[in-house]
């Protein structure tokens, strides 16, 4: 189980996300530079999900595993398998 905010990648026509990476605060990825590959976890889901707001955290639960995945938008030193995302609350 590790927190942190959604940078969309990949998003369907219907606007859900399909491939996204975590990472530790808010605006990381959307401005640069980001931030170092080993913050950075690649996640894709094959049921997406909709995204309301970039500004809330969310907690995700699942198999983390060292996996190195480049784009546009960053380097990801990390990828997860997700069985769960809920709203961050401590």
């Amino acid at each position: 189980k590790i927190p942190g905010f959604i940078v969309p990648i990949e998003v369907t026509e219907q606007q859900l996300v399909t491939e996204f990476f975590l990472v530790p605060y808010f605006g990381a990825c959307l401005h640069m530079p980001p931030p170092p590959p080993n913050q950075i976890i690649h996640i894709k889901v094959t049921e997406g999900f909709s995204l309301e707001n970039l500004y809330e955290p969310f907690w995700l639960e699942g198999t983390l595993s060292a996996k190195i995945n480049e784009t546009e938008l960053g380097l990801a030193a990390y990828a997860l398998t997700m069985d769960r995302m809920t709203i961050y609350e401590e």
